[in-house]
């Protein structure tokens, strides 16, 4: 029996009280359909198992002739993913919520409650997450039958007149502001210079992808899907591929799998660059910052020579790529990496023996492991504080199960733990370039697909440069789509930026902000409302409201 057998095998056998079927829809998969009221009891059966962790929640309306709402929640552990589905009537879609064991279904509850109208008993948080304050609270955007072509709006309440509130004083930051590379809005309390609060808003560059997926064919969707973000577009691409691919039962060539992952590679390099630079700029260290982002355009011009693009490179195709490795080719990647390892050695040493720098970042935003798992953070963050969270070595897909990943784990759990984990995996990923090329298999770089994909549902999960990134695609046997859901990194990370900034000096909070390395485009919205006297309606990440999750963090 394999480790993941045994892992699904586990989560049947606990689960089996509230189960009232089980299919194995994929071979690393495990469905158990329970009734909406059990739902509480299961996830806390699954949580006091530590079976894996919760990594999204996918909703699915079945239509007006069906007249039911269908949730999946999935919990993943190694390669082995577990879902629970529960359905509750479309007409009045009403589920409990399951933040009582897992915290971080608050956020994802919030995205089925705007999009598809279902109320959460329960749960700690009713705003909006992705939709804008004026959006009609009878129009739900993922439900089959909205017509979108003349959305209602509902006028708007005012925000506070002033930046009181109460006793203490509320610091807006946002969305055009220094210490933000991307649009969003912070709002922190403070009590002096201590932060007692904090909420976030998002979705300045709000597109609706998820909805304007299912009006394109499987082809289109592939150029959209890619574009939700520019610093990891390949790896959204690659993700959709592998659903579809497992949906139409195509096997990619091997030559084809090794570029995609030289890619992703590429990318996580090109990532983890700018990041650094953008840090470094809100620790005052400009001459850093000024060092990566020279340094980044040598990955730039790697990308631009293979691909002849430096952002959205459109490597992927569905069954394969694009574009093959020339002998120019692999010996510019070469003598890259062998650049980009140098300056990374150079880096690392940098950032931990500066001394002003360590006074921004060692001992600043400590998350203990514990912390780590009951937020749900992953990627970079979870492994900054001692959790192997890595798809690319829990459940290796592409070349990476040829070639394997040395997970880099720090266990301090501090900004400079996730500085050390981020720099150090440049050096990992250095070290795969030249193992891909040198393994380079030899064949096409394509293979037939169909049109038209069967109907059925897949699961595909990568690790993006900020953590793990996972996609539901159904498709319901057509030229087109029926859902596709995609969960990105950021989502599960922001909410232990907010966490980790109450206790801090106000003065922490732009390098606790970048310390998860957020990429706003990748979340569309969320949204704080206001009623008309200044007041919050929605709950903000206070002391009191952690501890009653069971969540202790250090002041």
């Amino acid at each position: 029996m394999t480790e993941t057998s045994r892992l699904l095998e586990q989560a049947a056998q606990i689960t089996t009280p509230w189960g009232k079927s089980f299919t194995a829809p994929e071979a690393n998969r495990l469905d158990v359909v329970i009734d909406a009221n059990d739902l509480p009891a299961a996830a806390a059966a699954l949580n006091a198992a530590c079976w894996g962790y919760l990594a999204a929640i996918t909703g699915l309306d079945r239509g007006a002739d069906d007249g039911r709402i269908e949730a999946l929640y999935h919990f993943c552990a190694g390669a082995a993913v577990a879902a629970l589905r529960v359905t509750t009537p479309r007409a009045e879609a009403r589920l409990p919520s399951i933040c009582a064991a897992y915290p971080s279904a608050s956020i994802f509850e919030r995205e089925l409650s705007e999009m598809l109208g279902v109320t959460f008993v329960g749960t700690p948080d009713v705003t909006p997450l992705f939709l804008p304050e004026d959006w009609s609270p009878d129009a739900y955007p993922l439900r089959k039958d909205i017509d979108l072509s003349q959305p209602n709006t509902v006028p708007v309440r005012p925000p506070p007149t002033n930046g009181e509130n109460g006793k203490h004083f509320i610091i807006p930051i946002g969305p055009q502001h220094p210490a933000l590379k991307e649009p969003g809005h912070f709002e922190f309390s403070v009590a002096g210079e201590t932060v007692i609060g904090a909420t976030v808003r998002l979705g300045y560059a709000h597109r609706g992808i998820e909805k304007a997926v299912e009006q394109r064919n499987w082809v289109q969707d592939l150029y959209l899907l890619e574009r939700i973000c520019g610093i990891c577009s390949h790896i959204h691409a690659t993700a959709y591929c592998l659903g579809v691919e497992k949906l139409a039962e195509v096997t990619v060539p091997p030559r084809a799998e090794t570029i995609r992952t030289l890619f992703a590679e590429l990318e996580r390099l090109h990532s983890h660059m700018l990041w650094l630079g953008v840090a470094a700029h809100e620790a005052g260290f400009d001459t850093l910052f000024m060092a990566a982002w020279r340094d980044r355009e040598t990955v730039m011009d790697l990308l631009e020579q293979i691909s002849g693009n430096r952002v959205h490179y459109s490597v992927n195709v569905l069954g394969g790529v694009k574009f093959d490795l020339e002998p120019q080719h692999i010996d510019a990647l070469l003598n890259g990496a062998a650049f980009i390892e140098e300056r990374a050695r150079y880096y690392f040493d940098l950032v931990n023996h500066d001394p002003l720098f360590n006074r921004r970042t060692r001992g600043v935003g400590v998350m203990t492991a514990e912390q780590a798992e009951t937020i749900g953070v992953v990627g970079p963050t979870a492994r900054g504080s001692g959790i192997v969270r890595d798809v690319r070595v829990e459940a290796p897909y592409l070349a990476y199960t040829r070639c394997p990943v040395e997970p880099i784990v720090e266990t301090d759990g501090d900004l400079a733990a996730r500085f050390s984990v981020r720099i150090r995996e440049l050096l990992e990923s250095c070290r795969l370039i030249r193992v891909l090329l040198e393994t380079l298999p030899e064949g096409a770089l394509q293979t037939r697909m169909p049109r038209r994909i069967r109907a059925g549902e897949a699961i595909s999960r990568v690790e993006a440069p900020r953590g793990e990134l996972f996609y539901f695609v159904k498709s319901g046997g057509g030229e087109m789509p029926e859902r596709i859901h995609a969960r990105t990194p950021t989502l599960c990370n922001l909410a232990s930026a907010l966490i980790l900034s109450i206790g801090r000096p106000l003065a922490d909070i732009p390098m606790i902000l970048v310390g998860v390395d957020p990429c706003f485009s990748c979340n569309d919205r969320t949204a704080t409302i206001h009623t008309a006297d200044g007041s919050a309606e929605d709950e903000t990440w206070t002391w009191e409201r952690l501890r009653r999750y069971g969540i202790e963090a250090t002041r």
